[in-house]
C-alpha cells in the first residue's frame, strides 16, 4: 500500500514538470487585419495623409488630424469672389476638414499629394511647426471618356503636435499662394460651400 502511495505521489509530481516541456504559441491577429498609419514622430503625420489621399480612405486622415484641429486660408482665398458674403472658412475645424475630404473622394477619380521637403520652423519636444511646399493633384472624370487633372499648389505651415504619444495635426495655416495655381486652402473652400453656402 505504501508503495501506491509513493508512486501515486512521484506521478503527481511530473505532471507540472511534462507540461512545461511544450511552449504555447502566441496568439495572432486573425488574417487580413492590418493596423492603422502609426503617428509616432512628427513625420509620419504627412506620411499618413499621403497615403490617406493617394487610398481616398478617411481613417488614416482622421487619425492625423486632432479634434483641435484649425484651418487658416490665405488672405487672398478668404477675399475671393467666391466666398464673398459666406462663412465658409468660419470655425474650420476637425469635422468640417473631414467633410470635404469626403466630398474630395467622392469627386475625384484619383487624389495625391506631394507635401515636398518639409522643413521644421519650431521643433519643441511636443510641438513641431513644418513649412511645406505642396501639391495636391486631383484627377476627376470628365464624360464621356476623359479625364480632368487639376493641380493645388501653396506654401503652407502646418503645427504638429504629440497628444498622448501621437503625433497629430493641430493646425493648418496656408500662408501663401503659388502663380498660376490655386491652393489646397481654395479647394476646401468651394467643397465647403456645398454644406456650408
Amino acid at each position: 500500500m505504501r508503495q501506491h502511495q509513493i508512486a501515486l505521489v512521484v506521478l503527481l509530481a511530473m505532471i507540472p514538470i511534462a507540461s512545461c516541456l511544450f511552449d504555447s504559441r502566441e496568439a495572432h491577429e486573425p488574417g487580413g487585419v492590418t493596423g492603422g498609419c502609426t503617428l509616432e514622430s512628427p513625420g509620419k503625420a504627412f506620411v499618413c495623409m499621403t497615403g490617406a489621399i493617394a487610398s481616398q480612405q478617411d481613417a488614416d486622415y482622421e487619425r492625423t488630424i486632432s479634434e483641435n484641429f484649425i484651418f487658416s486660408p490665405t488672405l487672398e482665398d478668404s477675399l475671393d469672389q467666391n466666398f464673398t458674403g459666406t462663412e465658409v472658412f468660419t470655425l474650420w475645424d476637425k469635422p468640417t476638414e473631414l467633410q470635404a475630404l469626403g466630398l474630395l473622394f467622392s469627386d475625384a477619380e484619383t487624389t495625391t499629394v506631394d507635401f515636398g521637403s518639409t522643413k521644421a520652423l519650431i521643433n519643441k519636444n511636443t510641438f513641431v511647426r513644418f513649412e511645406t511646399n505642396y501639391t495636391l493633384t486631383v484627377i476627376t472624370p470628365s464624360p464621356p471618356d476623359s479625364t480632368i487633372t487639376t493641380l493645388y499648389k501653396g506654401l503652407a505651415w502646418i503645427d504638429v503636435r504629440n497628444e498622448g504619444g501621437n503625433w497629430r495635426v493641430t493646425f493648418w495655416d496656408e500662408r501663401s499662394t503659388v502663380p498660376g495655381f490655386h491652393t489646397w486652402g481654395f479647394l476646401r473652400g468651394i467643397l465647403g460651400l456645398r454644406f456650408r453656402p
